[in-house]
């Protein structure tokens, strides 16, 4: 991936006013308000998975089942392009809250299908969350000139949210069960939907055409992308091996190390304390550096941290943990800055979920294959398949050797507006 150069920034946006800071800030807000209420159900779902069932495969799919629709996302993309983004931000924070809301009924009912079906109802709902939070939403409200820093400050306070989330998880779901976890995650969510209601409203893109030319036009403007094509293939490349390993670090806690639900939430809040640390030092390490320095840097931390997963020593895993979720808090921070600023406006929603499809779909799969690994008997082959994701993929990605005559400027495709 190429460096970003000032000349390369939209001229569209207006610089922000303390009006447009302050919404940025109350998203960011209740963002992490929802993120932390997410901790309870990447906590409670593989824990109570793994209780019902006694079978680590499922209790791994059931975050393979909430980024299943990720491969199905350039379809949910043209929705959101073609609708006011505000307004499709409240609705999908509604569905995922009534439908989170529902899964302790489930569960009380021994319906397990069910409740992976409803599992996968929100991760419909969170794709387009995503997608228009980060892509849209954000950007509108943070200045032009200091995206970076904008997308580092919104990444850091929801990892620090995610990191104080799995501490108070573990200890609701020790003292009153998973149903309650699940009640306040679903609480979490409605405030988020009453505070987009607070937000300025993000035009659609025109929608003359209908939604198979929108859908085709999406993967055109993909195509015209090189670098974006390029980073898709080595951060798939990367979840394949490492993508499902919040799930497999609870497995572990319960199933091999035989520890309470408390202390496997203290763990995931050590991976959550590392995202926002890795956030917060994504636009500050080789600052002046390219951003394809600047990933493949990120990439070999990850690298690094898978390694240290290996050794038998449930302690050096906690660690390696804490590293690999510090990697990929930089790897998030300084691809979603490249990716706003080479995607224009109009193709924000169908582009970023072509390429959410190929790196989460990765994730689906590395659920399946860490799912049936981490059953193993021996360390170093449960999760020999995120260090051969990890290494594989920093190798790629150092492999690429960018033309030096534009080595300090992206491929970029900005719409009309966007050059006024």
């Amino acid at each position: 991936m190429d460096g970003l150069p000032p000349s390369s920034q939209s001229a569209a946006a207006a610089p922000p006013t303390a009006t447009t800071m302050h919404r940025f800030w109350l998203l960011t807000s209740a963002a992490a308000v929802s993120k932390l209420g997410n901790t309870f159900l990447h906590l409670a779902m593989p824990w109570t998975l793994l209780a019902h069932t006694g079978s680590p495969l499922l209790a791994a799919l059931s975050l393979g089942v909430q980024n299943l629709p990720y491969i199905i996302s350039p379809l949910l993309g043209g929705l959101i392009d073609r609708y006011e983004r505000r307004r499709v931000f409240m609705v999908s924070e509604l569905v995922q809250g009534v439908a989170v809301a529902l899964v302790p009924l489930l569960l009380m009912g021994q319906q397990i299908a069910w409740t992976l079906v409803l599992l996968l109802v929100v991760g419909c709902a969170s794709v387009v969350s995503n997608l228009t939070s980060d892509f849209s939403l954000v950007p509108a409200l943070s200045p032009p000139d200091r995206l970076a820093e904008a997308y580092s400050r919104y990444a850091s306070v929801t990892s620090v949210a995610r990191c104080v989330g799995p501490a108070i998880a573990g200890g609701v779901l020790a003292t009153v069960g998973p149903s309650w976890a699940l009640w306040f995650d679903a609480i979490t969510f409605l405030a988020t939907a009453a505070v987009a209601l607070t937000l300025p409203v993000q035009p659609a893109a025109p929608a003359s055409a209908g939604f198979l030319s929108m859908l085709s036009e999406g993967f055109r403007g993909f195509r015209r992308l090189p670098g974006v094509v390029r980073l898709t293939v080595v951060l798939a490349l990367y979840n394949l091996g490492a993508g499902s390993m919040p799930a497999i670090v609870v497995v572990l806690a319960k199933d091999a190390w035989h520890w309470s639900s408390g202390q496997a939430g203290l763990v995931l809040a050590a991976g959550a304390a590392g995202s926002a640390l890795g956030a917060w030092l994504g636009p500050r390490v080789l600052a002046k550096g390219s951003t394809t320095r600047r990933v493949g840097c990120w990439f070999g931390v990850c690298a690094v941290a898978c390694a240290l997963l290996l050794p038998p020593w449930p302690a050096l895993t906690v660690v390696g943990f804490f590293v690999l979720m510090a990697g990929e808090g930089g790897i998030n921070v300084t691809t979603n800055e490249y990716r706003f600023r080479a995607i224009p406006n109009a193709l924000v929603g169908r582009v970023n979920s072509i390429m959410r499809a190929f790196i989460v779909g990765a994730t689906v799969l590395s659920s399946v294959v860490l799912g049936w690994s981490v059953s193993l008997s021996e360390q170093l082959l449960r999760l020999a398949p995120a260090v051969i994701g990890a290494a594989a993929a920093f190798a790629v990605w150092a492999a690429v050797r960018p033309d030096t005559s534009t080595a300090s400027e992206p491929p970029v495709l900005r719409s009309e507006e966007q050059r006024a």
